[in-house]
């Protein structure tokens, strides 16, 4: 009897796995023909993304729903043969993936259409069953889900937003967002993580200035201790790396008070005026914090540098265009100019330098000439002595751009900030480092500025193409040690390395 029922559990055994390997055989059928037919969309959305968004919202809608028919036929012809969990991921899947793309169209239709406001599109409407999914625990775990519903928020707060309840307060986007996410969700599971998700992005990504409130709010209320314990961990970490330094306030605003931080050499070895440098975060303007190069700064102190991290104002904090970030860092440079008694700062020796949008902004402390703060001391030159610029952006007038131009009366403003079109011949020495594989900001605009700067009689401009490289260059560890002896290399060329 003993041996029977082992024989039966062996049977029972290899039933189980023959069959599971049957699913699993399936299941790959199944994703490689996915994997085909997701290939081919993307293949055709997305390179004509500009096209297809500027289309009438019903032939978009029309376009949405037969692409999304394909898929959910794929799917379908496996009914019954996957695994019946996976089967209902899938459908969710496809389903949230396509319904995004539906409700990103009318902030994205605004932008390339210039027409039919976001505030009459009737697609909201038409996926309004989907805010019960909302309060969906389950539903956590979907990517395209949470894709989805972070362009639901994007689209209430950017709505809200225009109806000027919060101009001219700090943190504007992340204000409105908290707030929206709280009118739509009353699951407790749901809410802990959306708030935990929009509270750490916020300060990973902007910083913890105006933040207070909500922090200790989501500290106290939150009863899921792994989320409370990540933003406790991330908030510590980003006030502690506040007190290493020197923080002024370079610049009032209207009610924004904009911050320098300033690393300094240890002036018992380092002696005399020292080279400075001033560091422009990145960000498409519209994120990001002084604190990205808080370490840099460190490490250029301690080489006997002074050096410098700019807070500046951006579209997501203070709901403003690169126009404004723009005068920022002419101020700040200004600021460092009439403070260098204080500083020991050598002004004949000061570099601006800065990541993506942040090499724009240093870029244009040379070129924006016409781009002042009222407030400045215009008799203090806000042009560096040199600049180092990592996958800067040159054009501000291509499609990448275009929400930036939206709302301007004139489309051609932007050019009066775009380096490409404030081409001469007084440009500091300059240090241009671009991946040629750049699909953020394309490697063209960045060789067009470095032809047109040296034929304008700039005899002092070293481009360097980083072969294969992509746009986040400063992080590629293929280029770190070429990057770093170009660096030292003009340095030493223009006397800011004793």
């Amino acid at each position: 009897m003993k041996n029977f029922y082992l024989a039966l559990a062996l049977k029972l055994a290899t039933v189980c796995l023959l069959k599971a390997q049957t699913i699993d055989t399936v299941k790959q059928a199944y994703l490689a023909e996915i994997k085909t037919i997701g290939k081919q969309f993307s293949s055709s959305f997305y390179r004509n993304y500009k096209t297809i968004y500027s289309r009438p919202e019903k032939e978009f809608i029309q376009l949405i729903d037969s692409s999304r028919t394909i898929f959910n036929h794929a799917l379908q012809q496996y009914k019954g043969k996957l695994d019946a969990k996976f089967y209902q991921n899938q459908k969710a899947e496809i389903k949230y993936y396509f319904d995004r793309l539906l409700i990103e169209y009318p902030l994205t239709h605004e932008i390339y259409a210039d027409a039919s406001p976001a505030n009459r599109s009737k697609i909201p409407i038409l996926l309004k069953a989907n805010e019960a999914d909302f309060n969906k625990p389950e539903l956590l775990t979907n990517t395209d889900f949470t894709s989805y519903f972070k362009a639901f928020i994007a689209l209430k707060t950017s709505l809200e937003l225009r109806k000027g309840n919060y101009k001219n307060q700090d943190n504007q986007h992340f204000m409105v967002s908290w707030k929206t996410i709280q009118s739509y969700i009353n699951n407790k599971k749901c809410l802990e993580y959306w708030q935990f998700d929009y509270l750490y992005n916020q300060i990973d990504n902007n910083g913890t200035k105006q933040i207070d409130k909500y922090y200790k709010k989501f500290v106290s209320a939150t009863s899921d201790t792994l989320l409370v314990n990540k933003v406790k961990r991330l908030y510590d970490e980003d006030l502690a790396a506040l007190k290493n330094h020197i923080i002024k306030p370079y610049k009032k605003t209207g009610p924004f008070s904009l911050d320098i931080h300033v690393f300094v050499p240890d002036t018992l070895q380092y002696t005399g005026a020292r080279p400075t440098i001033v560091f422009f975060h990145g960000g498409s303007w519209s994120e990001g914090k002084p604190d990205w190069f808080f370490s840099t700064c460190q490490s250029y102190a301690g080489k006997g540098w002074v050096a410098c991290a700019v807070e500046y104002r951006t579209y997501g904090r203070h709901g403003t265009l690169p126009f404004e970030a723009v005068k920022d860092a002419r101020s700040a440079i200004r600021w460092v100019r009439k403070n260098a008694g204080t500083y020991h700062i050598d002004t004949s020796r000061v570099v601006a330098t800065g990541n993506s949008a942040g090499g724009h902004l240093a870029l244009s402390t040379a070129l924006a000439n016409n781009w002042n703060e009222k407030t400045d001391n215009l008799s203090v030159s806000p042009v560096p002595n040199a600049l180092v610029i990592n996958a800067g952006v040159y054009d501000l007038t291509d499609d990448i751009t275009a929400w930036l131009r939206k709302d301007l009366p004139d489309k051609n403003q932007a050019r009066s900030i775009s380096p490409n079109f404030l081409v001469n011949k007084t440009l500091p020495p300059a240090l241009l480092f671009h991946g040629t594989n750049d699909m953020n900001v394309p490697f063209e605009t960045a060789r067009k500025f470095a032809k047109d700067m040296i034929a304008a009689g700039n005899t002092e401009i070293d481009f360097q193409p980083l072969e294969g490289g992509g746009h986040f260059i400063w992080f590629d560890r293929r280029f770190a040690d070429q990057m770093q002896k170009k660096r030292n290399e003009f340095y030493k060329k223009y006397g800011f390395e004793n």
